[in-house]
């Protein structure tokens, strides 16, 4: 089946090229140079952006080093653990649980930069909504970012999701560049990473063949991202509650583009990835191929949970809200007391510039820390009860 990319697929040198007068004219571009580069003026970022030819020039010279510095002014530390599991120079679907807009993938080509002789950076699925603003979109797709079509009308979604299907598959068997996407639309708000079905769907779109031959051409590898601190989470309690008490909520025009600032700029405290192994032909077909489609496809979504519950590094914060939503110390022993003052002391100050029910907010400030605590839990140790 042939399909035209060209309105979803990042961009090429050439593209590079024709948007270099707009990004380097862009406002807020020479801002973002200045936090790189401080006291350079307008007429040396033109001069800076020009001094790019091609896209791999400007990721390795400017980019990356762009995210060191962001890491090292916004983490604790950034940790990785797994990554014998990736043979330098294949190409992998990397399939991860989604917590921040731009550094989920950031700090992973971050932690492959620093792990891989033939470092390249991955393609990167991204949601259009994110994307309004024209210098954004060109930056975004400068750096591999193609798109995922949404608010389709319902009889274009199955032609958008089959084309992106086809893309992702033509990327990766092609062996053109690895790839990131999230395992489901949208950040995890609540702290109770889930993988969506329909992720899965879409990606067997474009195959043949059994189940496990499909989606063992992709190289799909999950990865567990953890966060010790998110320095969303305020905004994220304004929607959840919005949601939670029946109301409808309406994002603000600057919304996504405020929330991927404050992402990348924010305090995240100690980060760390884990990689896991590649889902084999092999590991797929012990999802059974004798049954069902669908429950082959719920049956994976359960295996990467699994994945992201057990392998997600649990910090004194998730601990401390854990025993604080079951007015407990079952998990004293895991933090001590100054810690556990600290984190009230936090969570008080945050939640002061909220304007609704502070029980509601203080619960579901709370679940977000307390959830990955419950989920690994429920599977590697059933002697803890939860009371939410």
């Amino acid at each position: 089946m042939e399909f035209d990319f060209s309105n979803i697929r990042y961009y090429n040198d050439e593209d590079f090229l024709r948007c270099r007068p707009e990004l380097a004219a862009e406002p807020t571009l020479v801002r973002i140079l200045n936090y790189y580069q401080p006291g350079i003026t307008p007429e040396q970022v033109k001069e800076f952006i020009y001094s790019f030819k091609t896209i791999e020039q400007f990721q390795l010279t400017f980019i990356i080093k762009l995210i060191e510095k962001i890491v090292a002014d916004s983490t604790d530390s950034v940790t990785y653990s797994g990554t014998e599991n990736i043979e330098n120079g294949k190409k992998y679907l990397f399939l991860t649980n989604h917590r921040n807009i731009v550094m989920d993938v950031a700090m992973l080509n971050y932690v492959l930069y620093k792990s891989l002789p033939d470092f390249r950076s991955t393609a990167i699925a991204i949601g259009d909504n994110l994307l309004g603003i024209p210098w954004v979109k060109h930056l975004a797709r400068i750096n591999k970012s193609f798109l995922v079509e949404r608010d389709l009308p319902a009889q274009d979604m199955f032609l958008s999701a089959k084309r992106l299907s086809y893309y992702i598959r033509q990327i990766l068997t092609s062996g053109e560049n690895s790839i990131w996407i999230a395992h489901r639309e949208g950040r995890t708000k609540d702290g109770n990473d889930q993988t969506q079905a329909g992720l899965i769907k879409m990606l067997t779109m474009s195959g043949e063949g059994l189940f496990s031959e499909n989606l063992s051409e992709l190289h799909i590898l999950p990865v567990a991202i953890s966060y010790e601190n998110d320095p969303c989470d305020v905004m994220k309690i304004n929607e959840l509650y919005t949601i939670q008490t029946g109301q409808k909520y309406v994002k603000g025009p600057m919304e996504d583009f405020n929330s991927m600032f404050a992402g990348m700029m924010g305090p995240k405290g100690r980060v760390h990835y884990h990689f896991g192994e590649e889902l084999t032909k092999e590991k797929l077909l012990k999802i059974n191929e004798n049954i069902p489609v669908n429950q082959k496809v719920r049956n994976l979504c359960d295996y990467i949970d699994r994945f992201i519950y057990t392998n997600y590094r649990l910090f004194e914060k998730n601990y401390i809200a854990t025993d604080l939503l079951n007015n407990s110390d079952s998990f004293a022993h895991l933090y001590s007391s100054d810690a556990k003052q600290n984190f009230v002391e936090m969570m008080e100050e945050k939640l002061s510039s909220v304007h609704f029910d502070k029980k509601i907010a203080q619960d579901i400030f709370l679940k977000m820390f307390a959830n990955p605590v419950k989920n690994y839990y429920s599977i590697m140790d059933h002697k803890y009860s939860f009371k939410f």
